[in-house]
């Protein structure tokens, strides 16, 4: 016998053939788990109504399992048995239940094989579940499913089926004799039992030879078996130590990391073609890959193979100028929105994901993608994964804003909204009108990012807008609008808010936004409209309320003013004989020191976030 402690290597032909049997398992077993989820989620679409979020939740779970499947194994081709399916030979489907089977619906309709292609969309898997839905519901009068697939026309669903004619030749049988008693020309075969097919059957004599047909013939030479492995005992038996270290080697090689390796190949390939065809093919063969990584949620290989994949590339181009053009194709496919539409799935399962690794991958991609992840900010379910979505957007459209000011028309408020936050994050001067548009927005958290946005773009026109927007049908806006153009502190910004304050229906506004208005004009305006607020500490008849609120949002802005000269107004006042008058101007200074230290109230400056208020928790479909 050998040495116990060597322990024999597969050979190459061995390990491809058990690479390939545990390949084929975990396919079969990633089917099959697909297929339970069609079940479920088939289930959940009976039980509950559309605007569910049980539901939702099953069809996003249903989603993310048929775009990992068909992305790890490609397409999905089911045999269909009257109560099995069948992937490459095995039952990945079995219910024997005639009511509830799909796979004897199938059946019993002629449908004999289905595929599903890669490539599949998310409306086209709902379309299917409402297929199924009908062809399984007794209330709906079970149509024919051939006729609902033929109906809808799916682009990445494949089925073959046989006529009503085969059916009916399949369900009767090969096996039944014709009846005697029948005219000639046929008529209704009747099964017999196997004892009457015996009698009837013609005795064969000692000496007689039964001539059967050309096709029904054994062969008259015996065969016998030249090994009988029973007669065989066991040639050898392995020590414990060889037991052992036959399993150590067998788990080595399963835990064996192929994909470093493969990948490590194609890379090799990669930098080695000369030809623009094979290196196509290569740079495809490794976008794959970053599929397969961002699939997983594994964000940090994705960027790290498409980093990869842009240096390989930049090295190549240096004598291949053409491989840089071929590059950028690959990357667009990787950006196409069927594959990064079908991403929000993933991002909502995996809050953990750092969202600037979101954001860097999505610049990687570049401005191709802007639309693809525009679509994915109505999806998003997470805060942080909406702002690493506009940031990208940000970076990635900053010399095309087209495709953003297309989305403006969009009929989601959160997306639009999203997308004016992304504008004024670019802060291009020519996109005023398109913001205007958003200001006139029916839904009020439009118009104020449209306001905001606005602030960013120093230009006439964009302070234009933003005067009009004091006319606002919301106080919020007004009150946006007048802090925005406070930060532009000068005169003109000064003389609009003034404008405003003097305007004969300022007096009709609610308190809390007259004094807002008046804190604008104190952070933007200069020594020139001092004397203006001094003159309303101590007259009366600007408001048709009390003086102490005409007194006090004048003390207040000459407080956030706080010049040399408004100060001097301030402290000569303190020493007025009228109380009310001190008390004015005490309380304005105290509240500017408190908003100095930060123990003011938030301000509408500080109202929602862009991308806080969006998402499906809002009316996402």
């Amino acid at each position: 016998m050998a040495n116990p402690s060597i322990v024999k290597k597969p050979s190459a032909e061995e390990k491809a053939e058990r690479i390939g049997d545990q390949v084929l398992a975990l396919d079969v077993k990633r089917v099959a788990d697909w297929i339970q989820a069609l079940v479920r989620t088939l289930k959940a679409y009976r039980m509950y109504l559309p605007n569910n979020p049980t539901l939702h939740k099953f069809q996003s779970d249903l989603e993310a399992r048929t775009w990992s499947c068909l992305k790890e194994i490609g397409d999905i081709v089911l045999n269909v048995q009257q109560f099995d399916l069948l992937f490459e030979d095995y039952s990945v489907y079995h219910n024997a239940a005639r009511e509830e089977s799909l796979a004897f619906r199938f059946y019993t309709d002629g449908v004999r094989q289905i595929t599903f292609r890669e490539g599949l969309e998310p409306q086209e898997l709902r379309g299917i579940l409402e297929v199924l839905k009908k062809a399984t519901d007794p209330t709906q009068g079970q149509d024919d499913v051939v006729t609902l697939l033929w109906e809808r026309d799916f682009r990445h669903v494949e089925y073959v089926h046989i006529s009503i004619d085969e059916i009916v030749e399949e369900g009767s049988g090969a096996d039944y004799p014709p009846d005697p008693n029948a005219p000639d020309g046929g008529g209704i075969p009747w099964p017999v039992s196997s004892v009457a097919a015996e009698q009837e059957a013609p005795i064969q004599g000692p000496e007689e030879t039964v001539v059967d047909r050309s096709d029904d013939w054994s062969p008259k030479a015996k065969v016998e078996a030249t090994w009988d492995e029973s007669s065989v005992g066991i040639q050898f038996n392995l020590t414990d130590q060889e037991t052992r270290a036959l399993n150590e080697a067998i788990r080595v090689e399963e835990e064996r990391p192929l994909l470093n390796e493969v990948l490590e190949i194609v890379s090799a390939i990669l930098k080695s073609e000369e030809e623009p065809t094979s290196f196509l093919e290569s740079a495809t063969s490794f976008q794959k890959f970053i599929e397969q990584a961002l699939e997983e949620g594994d964000l940090a290989r994705a960027n790290e193979l498409l980093s990869r994949l842009r240096t390989i590339a930049a090295k190549r181009a240096e004598t291949h100028g053409e491989f840089r053009a071929l590059t950028e194709q690959v990357i667009r496919e990787i950006g196409r929105p069927s594959f990064l539409g079908q991403f929000a799935p993933i991002l909502n399962a995996h809050p953990e994901l750092d969202p600037a690794l979101l954001t860097n991958f999505l610049v990687q991609i570049g401005p191709t993608a802007a639309g693809a992840v525009c679509d994915l900010l109505g999806q998003v379910n997470h805060m942080k994964h909406r702002r690493a979505l506009c940031e990208a957007l940000a970076i990635s459209c900053k010399d095309d804003v087209d495709v953003l000011i297309s989305r403006l028309g969009d009929s989601r408020w959160y997306v639009i909204r999203n997308v004016v936050y992304v504008l004024g994050r670019i802060a291009h001067q020519g996109v005023e009108r398109a913001l205007d548009r958003a200001l006139h927005h029916e839904d009020v958290r439009v118009r104020k990012e449209a306001v905001r946005a606005l602030g960013n773009i120093e230009s006439p026109t964009s302070r234009a807008f933003l005067v009009s927007a004091f006319r606002d049908l919301d106080a919020s806006v007004r009150v946006q609008a007048a802090l925005t153009l406070a930060q532009r502190r000068d005169d003109r910004a000064a003389q609009s808010l003034w404008g405003a304050i003097q305007a004969p229906d300022f007096a009709k506004r609610d308190q809390a936004e007259r004094q807002v208005f008046f804190e604008a004009l104190g952070k933007c305006a200069s020594d020139a409209f001092v004397p203006r607020l001094s003159e309303l500490i101590t007259k009366a008849g600007l408001f048709r309320g009390p003086n102490e609120e005409e007194r006090f949002s004048a003390a207040l802005a000459l407080a956030w003013l706080g010049t040399p000269k408004a100060l001097e107004v301030l402290n000569r006042e303190l020493q007025s004989k009228k109380e009310q008058v001190r008390r004015s101007i005490e309380t304005a200074l105290e509240t500017v020191r408190n908003a100095a230290l930060g123990k003011g109230a938030k301000g509408p400056a500080d109202d929602d976030a862009p991308a806080q208020e969006s998402g499906p928790a809002e009316g996402t479909p």
